[in-house]
């Protein structure tokens, strides 16, 4: 059966997920068009810049909580954040790249797109390109897509990097096409993505020097082992590379806003940087820990407030919505499963909804049998997993690849009672996992099981059973 509009698309979520209440559903974009009146008094609008990450996390040094602060070198997006707006709680809607990138492009969450793991995005679905053609944008794409089919997603635009061309970490190539991207002006505003490859894994191991700096590689013995993994050497230099590739993209983010700057395009732009899941690294990218979903989220430009901060909750579900708002372009109500955040980054009045005062997330698969899918909620400090996995044994890529995940094996065989006790838990997740954030800001203490958390329990039951995003075929 195929449903060949939005409200056909609407009907089959309600088929398989029931009605969803994702953070946003009942709000759209307001259509405000900001900026500076021109000569005949009509707004000018601004250009729009989205940079995203891959496999980063809040492996910054301006996120305090994050795998890096005061180690991992990035100045230029520490920069950023001190002179725009800081997004402390913005989440990615999935954990893995697939999903979460075509929820940035589609505005909507994984089950209604399509892509719930590396499948492609329905046909019938709306996306980033044909949303901003239809808003009068110029649209362009500069470095991978992340998102199937490629045909499926029009850009006037596109400079795509495989992940084996010796471009993908090249500062100068993004560089570079910019300037190609720039110089196809044609007298509309232009909305650009700029996708970066550098903390993906396979990381450097030259210490990821970018165009004639001579850099020295971050000291293993200075980088901060994040309490769900173990400390040992191979942990500590497989972070050291890590930290060295979003140094090098972090550089490349410097390059790119300097050249418009250079262009005196800053001040008419407003720009912003998040990443698509967390690091590759165990109890991360494509789990729905705190280290798999919980982004950076930086916003800078054209009458952003300098040097705030934003406790909201916001998801990469709502970037589209929010770049369609300061774009000046009213959505439909029912279009997308995020909602516009532009008030936050602009300046302007809050809507009359409340904002939503919780998140959520979903995990199907990462490309290793069997499918172990779960779904999570946070509200206020509380964090609340579910899974459906007993008897099913976890697997992903990043244990078949990662050096730490080798290490932290082998320590546990070694007798580390307590790491073989953690690691079993991450290969044979419990039904249910509940977190105090504000305690437990790793998610090492599991109080689902504890009579005297059985109220917040209940409540996070609750807000899941209501989005029905955590229906199963199975189980409920």
């Amino acid at each position: 059966m195929r449903f060949p509009s939005l409200i056909g698309q609407a009907l089959l979520a309600l088929m398989y997920v029931g009605p969803l209440m994702f953070v946003g559903m009942a709000a759209g974009c307001k259509g405000e068009e900001p900026g500076t009146s021109g000569s005949k008094g009509s707004p000018v609008r601004p250009n729009l810049l989205l940079l995203v990450s891959d496999d980063q996390g809040t492996a910054l040094g301006c996120y305090p909580d994050g795998w890096g602060e005061g180690v991992v070198q990035t100045p230029r997006l520490d920069a950023l954040a001190a002179r725009g707006v800081r997004f402390t709680r913005a989440y990615a809607p999935s954990a893995v790249c697939t999903p979460s990138r075509s929820s940035i492009y589609t505005g909507l969450m994984p089950a209604h797109h399509g892509a719930t793991g590396f499948e492609a995005v329905r046909p019938d679905v709306k996306v980033w390109g044909t949303w901003f053609a239809e808003a009068g944008y110029r649209t362009g794409l500069i470095g991978k897509i992340g998102a199937k089919p490629i045909a499926g997603f029009p850009f006037d635009f596109i400079a795509r990097s495989l992940k084996e061309d010796e471009d993908a970490r090249s500062l100068e190539w993004h560089v570079e096409e910019l300037d190609a991207f720039l110089a196809q002006d044609d007298g509309r505003p232009w909305v650009l993505v700029v996708n970066f490859r550098d903390s993906h894994w396979p990381f450097p191991t030259d210490g990821a020097p970018y165009g004639d700096s001579s850099v020295e590689p971050h000291d293993p013995a200075k980088v901060r082992v994040p309490a769900t993994l173990f400390d040992a050497p191979e942990v500590r230099g497989e972070i050291a590379r890590f930290y060295d590739g979003l140094r090098r993209m972090d550089a490349t983010v410097g390059a790119v806003v300097d050249r418009l700057a250079s262009r005196d395009l800053g001040p008419s732009t407003i720009g912003m940087f998040t990443s698509d899941n967390g690091p590759p690294f165990p109890f991360a990218k494509t789990t729905l820990y705190e280290a798999g979903i919980h982004m950076p989220l930086i916003a800078w430009g054209s009458g952003v407030p300098a040097g705030a901060t934003s406790d909201a909750f916001v998801s990469l579900v709502d970037l589209l919505p929010t770049f369609l708002d300061l774009g000046g372009k009213a959505a439909p109500l029912d279009a997308f499963d995020g909602r516009s955040f532009a008030h936050l980054v602009s300046g302007r009045e809050a809507p009359a909804t409340p904002w939503p005062d919780a998140i959520f997330a979903t995990h199907d698969t990462h490309r290793v049998d069997p499918d172990i899918p779960s779904r999570s909620v946070r509200f206020g400090n509380w964090k609340y997993i579910r899974s459906w996995s007993e008897g099913l044994r976890f697997e992903n890529l990043v244990m078949r690849t990662s050096d730490t995940w080798r290490a932290m094996a082998l320590a546990a065989d070694g007798g580390n009672v307590d790491l073989a006790a953690r690691m079993t838990t991450f290969v044979l997740r419990p039904g249910e996992e509940l977190f105090d954030l504000a305690d437990d800001p790793s998610e090492l203490n599991n109080l689902a099981r504890s009579e005297a958390y059985a109220e917040p329990l209940d409540e996070a039951r609750r807000r899941l059973r209501e989005t029905r995003m955590v229906t199963m075929p199975t189980r409920d």
